[in-house]
């Protein structure tokens, strides 16, 4: 699956693509201006950290939660408040205030790089009410068709609708798909980004990615925010901890980490209870 994409639907030059004002209806925006090539080869550096520390049998796709699990779990955490992301957010959804409810270190290895099936994002997080939440796609690598990048189908977001969840019953990343018929999967567009390029989609756009077989890695961070005063988040259910990363602290509320600009980080990552992706092997 994935593989009929037009590779040219989303020229690099085109400011329909980069402008947020295409994400209502669209679904997704790109924002080619991201971060600068020294803050990306410093997280390029930790993510080198993390998959030598990973354990024994853990695939590279399985790196869940840098920002609470990694070593230097305060690099990823900083970089979940970043500027250059918060203010591209906010833009995007229209939001004064943002909290993150989880981040993902994606990393296809070249050659055996699993497949992620199309998906929607609200679907995993029982814990959140509410529709005004994102996935940050951050490219750590340069990705394209060749190496399995994301590719979303536009529109699909319209509606808030909650697909079904069907097993795929094969070796992919989630195990779990939609079903999407083949007039839609003929307007799926790929999102091919230069390293710390970024794009943000709606977490109810349908996406996913092919397998990488090229003898390409294929890695990026992904980071999910939430509009603070349009969703709520159960944080019994949550399983990992909720930050407020950005806002005045007008919908700032118990249990959830204050960690805006300017202030400081917790002394310890928090407690992380989901054991997702831990078998994949």
């Amino acid at each position: 699956m994935h593989r009929k994409a037009r590779q040219t639907a989303v020229p690099q030059d085109s400011a329909a693509n980069v402008n947020p004002k295409a994400y209502p209806t669209q679904g997704y925006c790109i924002f080619r201006d991201g971060l600068d090539p020294d803050t990306v080869e410093h997280y390029r550096a930790s993510l080198d950290a993390v998959i030598a520390a990973r354990p024994p049998g853990q695939r590279l796709e399985a790196l869940v939660e840098p920002h609470v699990r990694a070593s230097d779990w305060q690099t990823w955490l900083e970089l979940c408040r970043h500027p250059r992301l918060t203010e591209a957010v906010k833009a995007t959804v229209q939001a004064s205030e943002l909290v993150l409810l989880s981040t993902h270190l994606l990393v296809k290895p070249p050659h055996d790089g699993l497949a992620v099936e199309w998906h929607q994002d609200n679907t995993y997080w029982n814990s959140v009410d509410g529709t005004d939440v994102v996935t940050v796609w951050l490219a750590l690598d340069d990705v394209d068709l060749e190496n399995a990048c994301m590719q979303v189908i536009p529109r699909t977001h319209q509606g808030f609708q909650e697909l079904e969840m069907l097993s795929t019953h094969g070796k992919d990343l989630l195990g779990v798909r939609v079903e999407v018929e083949d007039n839609l999967e003929r307007d799926a567009v790929p999102i091919e980004l230069r390293a710390g390029q970024f794009s943000i989609h709606d977490s109810f756009v349908i996406h996913g990615s092919g397998a990488n077989t090229s003898a390409r890695r294929r890695a990026g961070c992904t980071l999910r925010y939430a509009n603070a005063a349009t969703v709520t988040v159960d944080l019994s259910k949550h399983t990992k901890p909720v930050y407020y990363v950005s806002g005045d602290g007008s919908h700032l509320h118990d249990g959830v980490r204050d960690i805006r600009a300017g202030k400081t980080l917790p002394k310890g990552p928090g407690e992380h209870r989901s054991r997702r992706f831990e078998s994949k092997g």
